[in-house]
Formats: structure tokens, sequence, C-alpha cells
């Protein structure tokens, strides 16, 4: 009996040795680690400042990009509104005022052209 009670005493001694071993030995690792990353920090803080900027700029170009796009769409939908308005007039006045409309045609048609000449 007292033989049985040493052999489960030695093995928990056993046990308990590598547990021990095992958390000192991760200690060592979590504290390497930690030296590491202290020695980082200055290299890491400036990476992330970096990246804000990154960030920040890109956020920029982007709200940059979507306002050209807003008003280059404003300025189509003026366009194709005032070209469909002329457009209209002129055949309304086409069959009432033949003359005039044919020099509202010929009008129109020099402004056509007139914007699309390149700037």
């Amino acid at each position: 009996m007292y033989l049985f009670i040493a052999i489960i005493f030695i093995s928990e001694l056993i046990i308990t040795i590598t547990i021990i071993n095992g958390i000192i030995k991760a200690d060592r690792q979590v504290c390497a680690l930690n030296n590491k990353i202290t020695a980082l920090k200055p290299e890491i803080r400036e990476f992330l400042t970096q990246t804000k900027e990154c960030i920040s700029c890109l956020q920029t170009s982007v709200n940059t990009v979507i306002a050209f796009v807003r008003r280059k769409h404003q300025e189509v939908i003026r366009r194709i509104t005032r070209t469909i308005l002329i457009y209209l007039i002129l055949l309304i006045m086409k069959n009432r005022y033949k003359k005039l409309a044919t020099f509202c045609q010929y009008a129109v048609l020099a402004k056509d052209y007139w914007d699309g000449l390149p700037a």
C-alpha cells in the first residue's frame, strides 16, 4: 500500500514539474516576444501613422472623384434637358412659323457645332 501511494506521489511530482517547466518556457517566450514588440513600437507607430495618412489621402481622392462625377452628371442632365426643350420648340415652331423655324434650326446646329469644338 505504501508503495502504491509513493508511486502516485512521484507521478504527481513528475506531472507538476512538467507543468512548471512548460509555464517557465512559455514565460520566457512571452518575455522575449514582449521585448521584440517593445523594440519595434516606434516602427509600428510610424507605420500606423503612415497608414492613417494614406487612408485619409485615399478618402480625399474618392470624395473628389465622387464630386466630379456628380457635377458631370448634373451637367449632362442639364444639357439633355436643354436640347430636348430646344428641339421640342423647333418642332412646334416648324409647323406654324416655317422661316423662323429654319433660322432657329441653323442656330441650334451652329450651337451644337460650337459646343463640339475642343476647348
